[in-house]
């Protein structure tokens, strides 16, 4: 056991150590000894983990949504707005500290994927995991997929905007274009759910 907590700790250390040089410097221009000195290990220690910078980059983009993710996803399921708004804040204000990398994640481009991409892959992936559309109507599941891969890129759209503001963080319009990305997007699905019910009502 202390072994296994050992390793989780070394692979965080080395997300760690990856975000904090993104904070300062391109994609491209990080290397690995760079990142297991940061992480105070060595570069054979690191491919024990990782098998090349790309896959670690990855897995930090995997964490970062994560980190996020469920917390908002507990508060809305919640309905509690306040708390929400508060974490909104939160938010914002570690997105400010780490502002430089965050930028840099979402521009990264290489051969076999991009950092904007992943993260909408990602936010898409812990939507469908979290089963948010419970329907056993293929119809409507089918829309409901569809919506969730529209509002994924629609976020990641959003985040980008947010770090290439020069103005810095503007937290109520961040919090206003997720909502209504979310809520128009979602109640559109079911006004035409309804338009088509209605449609039908009449034609009998």
């Amino acid at each position: 056991m202390r072994r296994l907590a050992s390793s989780i700790g070394t692979a965080e250390k080395l997300k760690q150590a990856f975000f904090s040089c993104l904070n300062e410097k391109e994609y491209c221009d990080i290397t690995i000894a760079e990142l297991s000195g940061r992480a105070a290990i060595n570069r054979t220690t690191f491919y024990l983990f990782y098998e090349s910078k790309d896959e670690c980059f990855r897995e930090l983009c995997f964490s970062l949504v994560d980190q996020w993710f469920q917390r908002f996803f507990d508060l809305n399921i919640a309905k509690n707005v306040e708390a929400e708004k508060k974490l909104f804040y939160q938010l914002l204000l570690w997105a400010e500290q780490w502002r430089p990398a965050l930028k840099r994640i979402l521009l990264v481009r290489t051969e076999s994927f991009d950092g904007f991409t992943l993260f909408a892959e990602e936010v898409e992936r812990k939507m469908k995991a979290q089963d948010v559309f419970r329907t056993e109507d293929e119809k409507k599941r089918k829309k409901y997929d569809l919506f969730i891969k529209v509002y994924s890129v629609g976020l990641a759209s959003i985040v980008q905007w947010l770090f290439n503001e020069v103005d810095g963080f503007d937290a109520d319009a961040f919090r206003t274009m997720i909502e209504r990305l979310r809520y128009q997007g979602y109640y559109s699905i079911l006004d035409d759910d309804r338009n088509q019910s209605t449609g039908k009502d009449k034609m009998s």
